[in-house]
């Protein structure tokens, strides 16, 4: 899954007494910035921010994307909700899911908001923190760990050297076989001679144990060269699965590098594209968006109301189980973490942490394993995010 991203530029003109537009241009340096007014005069272009007009080449412009949202996005009153690369009618995937579904418990409604998001590189968690479609997520999610491209390729490095050292023991092998061989047929040859030449003094029995003793070495040889030709086999099929893996993990980590666009499935299976739209610097937060539908969110919880024992629970997809659901406690608060024993697996990564009440404190974001102690998880406290992605939010 490639998303080209083509140079197209729609620019407008509007002026409206009852509400604000928003317009979002996209440099090309990666930020988004929200504007109500773009103005296009030859090869330069004005938009409107900060009470003042800010002038800038068009080169730098990858793209602008119109849209009728109001300037506040979370959360967007439905009768107001335009759906800009969607449904026309804006579907009320709230409404669809809770429908489907029928939750019960605060936690069953908060599990709406949670979707899996599948990369080039695997697959991951998110969830929607407005009802207008935006998703947080991990930025490892969908721009791969550095740690684990880290340890892959060192673990790459190893396997190399491995089967370097193999590949030579084998030659060296060979050449062992081959001598062996050259010697045995020497031998067998020598002793056809003895056999025949009448006037070697061999008796009967010195004749078969000569024999008994060639059988038993060319016995050793075949036995020998049969389990070479095994172990040299499995070498070159350990050689060929190892490039198409390392082959098979560059490709999917250029890919995932260059992806805008992901597959999301909802907590129902059903299957939507979210587009791609910015990472935090600072934490290992991203950010997607839905277009075309009023969607489930999840409100977040008072930080200063949250007490260490304190239930919670962990929402994502461990293992390619879309939307499973762990319970724990709030192990710490460690600065910008809460630390929880609430089971974060692979494939839980950017899934909420949220309380009994089904409102969120964090994303999920990492498991460190002890060796005295069972699995600690850590999310990133949801306020984090709030303020990395405010642009968007406010």
């Amino acid at each position: 899954m490639r998303l080209i991203l083509v140079l197209s530029l729609y620019f407008f003109l509007l002026a409206s007494p009852s509400a604000a537009v928003s317009h979002e241009l996209h440099l090309k340096d990666g930020r988004i910035i929200h504007t109500d007014s773009i103005i296009r005069k030859d090869s330069r272009l004005s938009y409107q921010q900060f009470g003042g007009t800010i002038t800038i080449d068009l080169s730098d412009v990858e793209k602008i994307i119109y849209d009728r949202l109001p300037a506040a996005r979370s959360p967007v009153p439905s009768s107001q909700l335009q759906t800009p690369g969607g449904a026309a009618d804006g579907t009320d995937l709230e409404q669809a899911l809770s429908e489907k579904l029928a939750p019960s418990t605060p936690i069953e409604m908060a599990n709406l908001a949670v979707v899996t998001i599948v990369t080039e590189a695997g697959y991951g968690s998110g969830f929607f923190i407005s009802n207008d479609g935006l998703i947080v997520t991990n930025r490892h999610v969908v721009r791969g760990s550095q740690e684990v491209d880290r340890k892959v390729r060192e673990n790459m490095s190893e396997a190399a050297q491995r089967l370097n050292k193999l590949q030579t023991s084998l030659d060296q092998e060979r050449i062992r076989i081959e001598n062996y061989r050259k010697r045995l047929e020497d031998y067998r040859i020598r002793l056809g001679q003895a056999m025949t030449d009448n006037r070697e003094e061999i008796s009967p029995q010195q004749k078969a144990e000569l024999k008994t003793d060639l059988n038993k070495r060319e016995r050793t040889f075949n036995e020998w060269q049969s389990d070479y030709s095994t172990r040299r086999q499995s070498y070159r099929a350990a050689l060929t699965e190892f490039k198409r893996n390392q082959r098979e993990y560059n490709q999917a980590t250029k890919s995932l590098a260059n992806q805008n666009r992901f597959e999301v499935v909802f907590a129902d299976g059903r299957r939507e594209s979210a587009v791609f739209y910015g990472v935090s610097e600072n934490y290992d937060l991203a950010l997607l968006k839905l277009n075309g539908f009023i969607t489930p969110y999840l409100r977040p919880q008072n930080e200063n109301e949250l007490t260490l024992g304190q239930d919670v629970y962990a929402i994502g997809s461990p293992l390619k189980l879309n939307n499973t659901v762990t319970s724990g406690v709030i192990s710490s608060n460690r600065g910008d973490y809460i630390q929880t024993n609430a089971e974060i697996y692979p494939g839980n990564s950017g899934g909420p942490l949220v309380t009994e009440d089904g409102r969120v404190v964090g994303v999920n974001t990492k498991k460190k394993i002890t060796e005295k102690f069972e699995g600690l998880g850590f999310a990133i406290k949801f306020s984090r995010a709030q303020t990395e992605f405010s642009n968007y939010l406010n």
